[in-house]
């Protein structure tokens, strides 16, 4: 049985490219201010980052033994945890990135490994990890 998904990745230039050229033809919303080139730079900025995040949160957990089938869960808490420094700062960025660390283990995810994301890619200290999150 041959599988019929044709999707493959893109490069950012690319997706840039394509998302650049929908907002100048009208395909997509540009915002209310009409600063069409600013939207797609904050879009580049965007894809950079997350290419970047991915490619850290890749390394992590291959160096803790993740099986690499298991990259995407890891990357989606890579992208939570960049959002969240992006909108916090001490303990309150602390505090959420336990909680998050709480909530991603419960679906499985390795403690340590989350640990080491935490500490590696994004320069967090946890010196106090909850009771579900010791390795």
């Amino acid at each position: 049985m041959k599988p019929n998904d044709k999707r493959r990745a893109i490069s950012v230039d690319r997706a840039f490219q394509r998302y650049a050229g929908s907002i100048w033809r009208g395909a997509a919303p540009c915002r209310v201010d009409g600063d069409s080139i600013g939207q797609a730079a904050n879009y580049l900025d965007a894809a950079e980052r997350a290419a970047l995040r991915a490619e850290q949160v890749r390394k992590v957990i291959m160096a803790h033994g993740v099986p690499l089938i298991q990259f995407v869960p890891y990357r989606n808490f890579g992208l939570h945890l960049d959002k969240l420094t992006r909108n916090h700062t001490g303990a309150t960025l602390r505090n959420l990135t336990l909680a998050a660390m709480d909530y991603w283990s419960a679906y499985g995810l390795r403690p340590e490994a989350l640990r080491a994301i935490a500490g590696t890619v994004f320069s967090l200290d946890l010196p106090n990890l909850p009771a579900s999150c010791k390795p």
